[in-house]
């Protein structure tokens, strides 16, 4: 049985479920909206555009249903106030609450990242990483709770992972403020309010009586499973720890609360300590080591590439990578030129190996110097001769796949260079089906005798172009199942704003079976034209 209780309902996208046929609102209270992320029984959760910043926003609206319903709208109102009382980098952030003519909205940030619960079953995590996460939970927690703000539903669900590894806490539909006046009895005593699995004992039994121990029971859930890499379902086995490890997390989760860590700042002074004193060093395995380097890599080469896609008045760039630990050869950028012409590039490695996130590296430096003072007219094919000679020469001896999109706004003119990757989907204005702009190229590194190819194209406004590296062009795969599927989840979401747009089209093509057997590290790009 689904549960849909009000509480639930989290802050983060969810574009595939909870669709209706029910006409979007145009406004709620001054935000535009754009699309409906998520429905669920007592709420829905729009995207909307902030009016000042421009910037998307999460709308949770309480549903009609519940409207008259006082006791939805009391939990509403209090949500709201709860997170009003909270300013932290680890916290949802609050912009605004009100009325608007179906009934109660609140406006609170948009975060692009998934739950520690989808980020877990992804990846097994280093014990350094999994303490970090911890401990960035821990200090929205002691900021929570220096504002006497107890939240009750503390659970990977509610923690979510942003594109920079940045923490945020969600979800405070069901948080209680600790001054309140506990009875013995109220209407909720005897119903469970929170998630079992992570409820302290006295929040069982009483959820008037949870307190920031009951917090701090839940953190120790959490910390427990990071350490382990998988669900508790509820049963802790304590011996499955590092000893000085476990002795913090046995105090965070004793059943009596007199022997339980009192405040937040004691159990964060613990973890702190356990990673600074030498003590994890002499406890972890040589494996877990492994996998820290391998963050750190996975680190650097997120790194490469912007976080976001530049804001170009004549284009709307969108972005999507596929998230897999094991992305470490991918870069792309974005560079405004001079005539105020456009260059997009993706770039892979052919292979998923560690060194990848260290080659990458050396690719982009390449190109940022040889981008540093462009020639005036820039010509795309003498940058990538140039560049594939410096590949070609240069001790790494490794090969990589391009795709080079120059866009010309001035003279409606696109030209295309693909390099060992894919074509270009290019959906002109007012046309149904996207057609394929093909320019077969070595990799670049290959050789530096290699000679090139472009293709040209007319770009007008309203055209849209889909520029990827889903598949490699190698013979030995027929790829054509799946760009056939590429095609149609391009059609099917041709309406959509760039952003969105990449992300539901990765999101379809990414359930063929035909996806986990190609090779390259995987992101789309999607450019619609303004102007």
């Amino acid at each position: 049985m689904v549960d849909q209780a009000f509480s639930k309902q989290t802050t983060q996208p969810d574009l595939i479920s909870g669709l209706t046929k029910s006409p979007l609102p145009a406004f709620i209270g001054p935000y535009k909206i754009e699309s409906l992320l998520n429905k669920g029984g007592m709420s829905l959760l729009y995207l909307g555009i902030h009016p000042e910043t421009k910037q998307p926003i999460a709308l949770k609206v309480l549903s009609p249903d519940y409207v008259n319903h006082p006791e939805s709208v009391k939990r509403f109102l209090k949500e709201a106030q709860i997170i009003a009382l909270t300013c932290h980098p680890n916290i949802v952030k609050l912009y605004g609450q009100g009325e608007w003519e179906n009934g109660l909205y609140i406006a609170m940030e948009f975060i692009r990242g998934l739950s520690l619960r989808l980020f877990i079953m992804q990846q097994t995590l280093s014990m350094r990483r999994a303490l970090e996460i911890i401990l960035q939970v821990s200090y929205a927690l002691l900021h929570l709770h220096s504002h006497g703000v107890i939240h009750r539903d503390l659970k990977p669900e509610n923690i979510l992972i942003d594109g920079e590894g940045e923490i945020k806490v969600i979800d405070f539909g069901i948080a209680q403020l600790h001054d309140e006046k506990k009875t013995a009895k109220t209407s909720e005593t005897y119903r469970l309010i929170g998630t079992p699995n992570y409820m302290s004992p006295e929040q069982k039994e009483n959820p008037d009586q949870a307190s920031f121990a009951s917090d701090i029971y839940s953190l120790g859930i959490i910390l427990y499973e990071l350490i382990l890499g998988k669900n508790s379902y509820g049963m802790v086995n304590l011996s499955l720890l590092p000893k000085a490890l476990r002795r913090i997390v046995a105090k965070a989760l004793a059943v009596s609360i007199q022997e339980r860590y009192q405040d937040i700042t004691s159990f964060i002074h613990d973890i702190s300590q356990y990673l600074t004193s030498g003590e994890m060093e002499k406890e972890r395995t040589g494996s877990d080591q492994i996998k820290e380097i391998h963050e750190l890599l996975q680190k650097s080469a997120q790194s490469l590439s912007p976080i976001a896609p530049p804001r170009w008045s004549q284009c709307d760039l969108g972005v999507a990578k596929f998230r897999s630990p094991h992305q470490l050869g991918l870069y792309y950028d974005f560079f405004k030129l001079p005539n105020n012409t456009l260059l997009i590039l993706i770039a892979a490695t052919p292979t998923l190996t560690l060194d990848g996130a260290v080659n990458i590296g050396v690719l982009r430096g390449m190109v940022r110097t040889l981008l540093q003072n462009p020639a005036k007219p820039f010509k795309l094919l003498s940058f990538v001769d140039e560049l594939n000679r410096e590949l070609s020469h240069d001790p790494i001896g490794q090969e990589f796949g391009m795709n080079l999109l120059l866009l010309e706004p001035q003279t409606d003119q696109l030209t295309y260079i693909s390099c060992g990757l894919n074509s270009l989907y290019h959906l002109p204005q007012g046309s149904l089906i996207p057609r394929k702009l093909s320019c077969e190229n070595a990799r670049l590194g290959a050789d530096a005798t290699s000679m090139f190819a472009e293709t040209k194209d007319n770009w007008n406004a309203g055209d849209l172009l889909v520029m990827h590296s889903l598949c490699s062009p190698a013979k030995a795969i027929d790829a054509k199942p799946f760009e056939d599927l590429l095609t149609q989840a391009i059609e099917e979401n041709s309406l959509l704003s760039a952003q969105k747009q990449s992300d539901a089209v990765l999101k379809k093509v990414s359930s063929h079976s035909h996806f986990n057997l190609l090779a390259f590290p995987k992101a789309l790009i999607t450019i619609q034209r303004i102007m």
